[in-house]
């Protein structure tokens, strides 16, 4: 992968994401009214529903966006925002440059943003708008007004380097992390036709026992040629993505339900809570308990 250097002293740090300018930040409190117009320019955008649900319309695709998910437009994505007839949604639109190959990572995905993700968001929006001048189109840092006394030093500063880190930590949560053998995927994940049919299945599956005949099946290829395909794609068989996938549900129970430990192994077809609670140290790193205290 192409990188950059920041030189710090005596020390080279490698900058594997360089973010360039940012054109606009704009926090919308929209009704089932407002229309839009498909645009298209150079810069990536990012569309986070921090409230309710919108409609994103990209190239030919139109999908639901729901709260508390991120989306990405690539460069010179044609694009435009559609309100469900009786929604109210909250969205944070943000374009900014950035030639950093990572990034195309991202694209053509809709993300579920982590506490930590979401607390970046919180923390920008707070600050955009005490250094900004806020009206009802929103916070834009191209052409806008600033205020006469800015309440907060460094704010312009923070608001650049709180959306750099946060997309490290995103494409550290939904791409380079899922394979611990190798830095870097070798591909895209979702632009392989064959994966997403077998991430689509496992999906479906994610409360119960996958079929692997039936797997077979679905996509017309036999397990030894599904395991090694998938293996080079993603860095891992589809059995241990599996596994990672139950982890990451077992994650959201803990944080959003009130169920016991013994309860969500039951639920995500885990032999026992024993188990449940080896596999989750595996995968996350830390014991259903310890995380459970972390998200307080």
């Amino acid at each position: 992968m192409e990188t950059k250097t920041l030189t710090m002293g005596r020390t080279t740090v490698e900058k594997e994401l360089c973010l360039g300018a940012i054109d606009t930040l704009l926090y919308f409190e929209f009704n089932d009214k407002f229309k839009d117009h498909v645009e298209s320019h150079p810069a990536w955008e990012m569309i986070y529903a921090d409230r309710g649900r919108c409609e994103i319309v990209a190239d030919d695709r139109t999908f639901t966006l729901e709260q508390g998910e991120l989306y990405f437009h690539k460069p010179f994505e044609r694009h435009m925002l559609q309100i469900p007839k009786g929604e109210f949604p909250n969205i944070l639109v943000c374009s900014f440059h950035c030639d950093s190959p990572a990034l195309f990572h991202l694209k053509e995905r809709k993300l579920r943003a982590s506490l930590a993700i979401k607390a970046h968001i919180s923390s920008i929006i707070h600050e955009a708008t005490e250094i900004f001048d806020f009206s009802n189109k929103g916070i834009s840092i191209q052409g806008i007004l600033f205020r006469n006394e800015k309440n907060l030093f460094g704010g312009e500063q923070s608001i650049f380097l709180r959306l750099t880190l946060m997309l490290i930590e995103l494409l550290r949560e939904h791409v380079f992390a899922l394979s611990k053998e190798s830095r870097f995927l070798n591909k895209e994940l979702t632009a392989d036709p064959l994966c997403r049919k077998i991430i689509e299945f496992l999906e479906q599956n994610l409360y119960d026992n996958p079929d692997m005949d039936a797997l077979c099946r679905e996509v017309n290829f036999s397990r030894s040629y599904i395991s090694k395909h998938f293996s080079r794609v993603c860095g891992m068989p589809p059995s241990r993505y599996f596994n990672k996938m139950r982890m990451e549900e077992a994650k959201r129970l803990i944080r959003e339900t009130k169920y016991s430990f013994f309860e969500i192994s039951e639920k995500l077809m885990l032999a026992n809570s024993h188990y449940f609670s080896t596999l989750f140290k595996k995968y996350v790193g830390m014991t259903p308990t310890e995380y459970k205290q972390s998200c307080k």
